[in-house]
């Protein structure tokens, strides 16, 4: 029979001060133990050959976990069946939040020369757009993110000259990718980068506490993480996305969120994957790939970014 277990005061310690120190897996497991999945649902959630249903008897030897006797019951009474509310996809925005508009820079893929002139949008709605700029470069051209390392002040401060070689690259480089994307028969698409991330942080928020690109921006920094710790992209490459990321004045500190929510929410691939999740990486800078990635990759990555809550 399946069985319910929540953390512990001494779990939820173990989890903030790593001590004692626990394997990665059995980590993984504590970090998704929420008082809600049972020990069933949870093993195919992580679906890894280092946890079994002992994984269980040995966290709540240790004092982390403990069983939630009343829905355990309530389990056993219901015969095994047990709702819980829906996540939804979309959360609502707080109360009071401004009215979400796109930023000039985030439209630069339809060719608004005219909007993206204008003097009318904050310092931060630049910063937003500017991770749609990052995101084409990153993905496409080389040769033009070294050209935004080197111009990136001045795109901040819309120096004109800047702005204009921007306003005529992009256009010119989403289609090439779409091309691309049309000719190869890609799914997904090169610029979906950063974006199941950015999903779920729009998802779990809601619209107004991070404009898009903000989001955009978190989830090509946690993306590039997850890409290192699977020996896709080097430290070196990884790092030159994350300081022109921090140059752009994005926020680069995720918000915590339980692992279990940010599991709920990302597309897993259903088609004999193991319910892994598909992610576009980058190889290097203009180097993307389409990989299938473990949860338990995703939960450390998230984990060691300090995106997770106990």
């Amino acid at each position: 029979m399946p069985v319910i277990y929540e953390k512990t005061p001494a779990g939820r310690q173990v989890l903030s001060t790593r001590q004692p120190e626990l394997s990665r897996a059995l980590r993984n497991l504590l970090l998704l133990i929420d008082g809600t999945k049972s020990d069933q649902e949870l093993m195919a959630l992580l679906n890894s050959n280092d946890l079994s249903a002992a994984s269980f008897g040995h966290l709540q030897q240790l004092g982390f976990i403990a069983q939630r006797a009343e829905l355990n019951a309530a389990h056993s009474v219901s015969g095994g069946l047990r709702q819980t509310a829906a996540v939804p996809a979309e959360a609502a925005a707080p109360q009071g939040a401004p009215t979400r508009r796109a930023s000039p820079f985030a439209r630069l893929g339809q060719g608004l020369r005219s909007v993206l002139q204008s003097r009318e949008e904050s310092p931060r709605e630049i910063s937003a757009g500017l991770a749609e700029v990052v995101k084409c470069a990153a993905v496409a051209d080389a040769d033009f993110f070294s050209w935004l390392e080197g111009h990136i002040e001045e795109l901040l401060a819309r120096q004109q000259q800047s702005v204009t070689h921007v306003v005529q690259r992009i256009p010119e480089l989403r289609a090439s990718i779409e091309a691309q994307d049309r000719v190869q028969r890609r799914s997904p698409s090169s610029l979906d980068f950063g974006m199941a991330l950015a999903r779920v942080i729009e998802s779990i928020l809601g619209y107004g506490q991070y404009l898009h690109g903000e989001a955009v921006g978190l989830g090509m920094w946690l993306t590039a993480a997850i890409g290192q710790d699977l020996g896709v992209q080097s430290e070196a490459s990884a790092q030159r996305l994350r300081a022109l990321l921090h140059r752009c004045a994005l926020p680069t500190q995720p918000p915590q969120v339980a692992a279990g929510r940010w599991l709920d929410l990302l597309p897993v691939d259903r088609a004999g994957s193991g319910g892994q999740i598909q992610f576009v990486l980058l190889e290097d800078i203009a180097k993307p790939v389409a990989r299938l990635v473990p949860r338990s990759v995703v939960v450390e990555a998230l984990d060691r970014a300090g995106a997770l809550n106990g």
